[in-house]
């Protein structure tokens, strides 16, 4: 079938929502002129045949089955497969709502813009609505999207894929992908690149997307990769930034700032993973040179916390001794704080 909207959904171990998932497409107004695509990566549960389940019942729901190789190789398989003139991204453990999906493809036949993205309802933060600062229901040009990308160098608020509909031909024209085995920003950088050739954009204003966080094992698992991480993202969008008409200067401005605000944050993280596994961190931040340069010279974009600032510059000292602990005692602190005030 030909269809407007492809919606590839990467599955792995994922049957206890998967069906809310799917059958949150198949209630859009607009079921009949999407195909969804289920990627069953290697799971071990019952997903597999759920994905089959459907795909038997809808003849524009088709199910594949490969050797487990995560979600970015899933999502690529996803993509190979997909015929519609727009490609959505939609995780397993989430759904659309207010079918935001026959609302999208309204406004996409209006405009045929590049790319249309919206809000989205956040379960870890209350069901609260994120909502994005972007002038909405009007075309946003070329110059208008230089401003979205600047907004991704400040923040993580549009990184995700999934609250987005991408048009397929840019996407193959392009070679966009994202990286096999890459454990951390893989949708930040699909969208970044999709935004160095994206023309014209559409912001609904709308809450489209639930997204549940969902612990998996490779969630539970102890990270010691924080730091490398965080350099490689500076590394990626100082390349990307020659492609937007924007300042190398603001750019690499905003990019480091934004860097030193991980590098602190991800000092609480680590600690909460107790002493051996943020020194094993520690070691990472302090062997690399320029992202420990980054940290001593951007330092003062931490002004408006107390405890995030003297993480800063207890980082910045190299002071060891019995870190982790003080940095949970400050997180643990600034939590009731936040208690007390209300």
């Amino acid at each position: 079938m030909k269809a407007f909207v492809s919606v590839i959904i990467p599955v792995f171990n994922a049957e206890k929502y998967l069906e809310e998932c799917i059958e949150s497409i198949i209630s859009s107004t607009v079921f009949n002129g999407i195909e969804v695509i289920l990627v069953d990566d290697g799971s071990r549960d019952s997903s597999g045949s759920i994905c089959d389940s459907f795909s038997q019942k809808y003849e524009n729901i088709r199910s594949f089955h490969i050797e487990n190789g995560g979600v970015s190789n899933a999502r690529n398989f996803g993509i190979s497969k997909a015929c519609g003139e727009y490609i959505a991204f939609c995780d397993a453990d989430d759904c659309y709502v207010n079918d935001i999906l026959h609302k999208s493809v309204l406004k996409l036949k209006e405009y045929g813009t590049d790319l249309i993205f919206f809000d989205f309802i956040n379960e870890q933060r209350n069901n609260s609505v994120f909502r994005l600062p972007f002038s909405c229901n009007l075309v946003l040009t070329k110059k208008t999207i230089t401003d979205v990308f600047e907004y991704t160098l400040k923040n993580e608020g549009f990184n995700s894929v999934w609250n987005k509909l991408f048009k397929r031909d840019l996407i193959e024209q392009n070679e966009i992908s994202f990286t096999p085995g890459q454990k951390h920003g893989e949708d930040r950088d699909f969208v970044i690149k999709f935004l160095s050739v994206c023309n014209t954009a559409f912001y609904l204003p709308e809450a489209g997307y639930f997204y549940r966080y969902v612990k998996t094992s490779a969630v539970n698992k102890k990270r010691t990769d924080y730091f490398d991480n965080i350099y490689d993202e500076v590394v990626f969008k100082l390349d990307m930034a020659s492609k937007f008409n924007i300042s190398f200067s603001e750019a690499e401005k905003l990019i480091k700032e934004n860097a030193v605000k991980r590098i602190v944050s991800s000092a609480f993280t680590a600690a909460e993973n107790g002493a051996k596994s943020f020194s094993v961190s520690l070691e990472l931040l302090y062997e690399s040179k320029e992202l420990f340069r980054i940290l001593c010279e951007h330092r003062d974009v931490i002004f408006d916390n107390d405890a995030y600032k003297k993480v800063a510059e207890f980082l910045c000292n190299k002071k060891t001794l019995y870190c982790w602990c003080y940095i949970r005692f400050l997180k643990l602190k600034e939590q009731i704080y936040k208690l007390i005030k209300g």
